[in-house]
């Protein structure tokens, strides 16, 4: 077995960052993706703004950052075999997920999919900002990025939705023990803001950076 110890990860470096969907006519399917020598964050660069997606960093969070994909296929049965002989794709989900453990209106706001932010900066006298949940729900698309440092080369590993809704069942609980937390989940869909549509079209993409005169990366 060829064992690489930089490719095992783990650790607290983990960063999550929303930003508004934007359409991309003309991009590319990693249009909106930071550079390469961009760093993993350091607290106080982050992302910023790349190709009209504004990321921003949404703090502290709890139990880890989750990637997932799911397909489910059909069985295709003949009379003269036991075994399906072939399996045809029906569905697939990918969710990002994790827990916002910085209770605030935004992260309220992106974890939901609803409501409004209303703010009134504190100067003179105290402000306040409020999240305010409406009698309707407008979609709100965002787009969800992981941003993992990896120990065994100290470089990021990145993972970028580029379009979802949230599909969390969102409940804070203040206790005394333990942080109170904000469920995240978003349910990516296909970006087809892209031009030509197809095969243009995003879904999700994963980048593993590497330095320079690094070695190659595994076949």
């Amino acid at each position: 077995m060829a064992g690489d110890q930089t490719q095992v990860v783990a650790g607290r470096n983990l960063v999550v960052y929303t930003a508004p969907w934007v359409a991309t006519p003309g991009g590319t399917p990693t249009t909106g993706c930071p550079l390469d020598s961009v760093p993993w964050d350091n607290g106080t660069t982050g992302w910023g703004t790349v190709s009209g997606f504004v990321w921003s960093d949404r703090g502290y969070t709890r139990d880890g950052l989750r990637f997932r994909m799911a397909v489910q296929r059909n069985d295709v049965n003949v009379d003269q075999v036991v075994d399906p002989v072939m399996r045809i794709p029906q569905r697939r989900d990918l969710n990002m997920e994790t827990a916002l453990a910085q209770i605030n209106a935004k992260n309220l706001n992106d974890s939901t999919g609803q409501g409004g932010i209303f703010t009134v900066q504190p100067g003179a006298g105290a402000g306040h900002q409020d999240f305010i949940v409406s009698p309707t729900i407008v979609d709100q698309y965002i787009a969800a990025g992981f941003d993992i440092l990896n120990p065994g080369d100290l470089q990021p590993m990145r993972i970028i939705g580029w379009k979802g809704l949230v599909m969390a069942d969102v409940e804070m609980q203040f206790q005394v023990a333990d942080a109170a937390r904000i469920a995240f989940n978003v349910a990516i869909l296909p970006d087809t803001s892209l031009t030509p549509a197809n095969p243009g079209t995003r879904v999700a993409m994963f980048r593993d950076v590497a330095a320079a005169g690094s070695g190659p990366f595994p076949t």
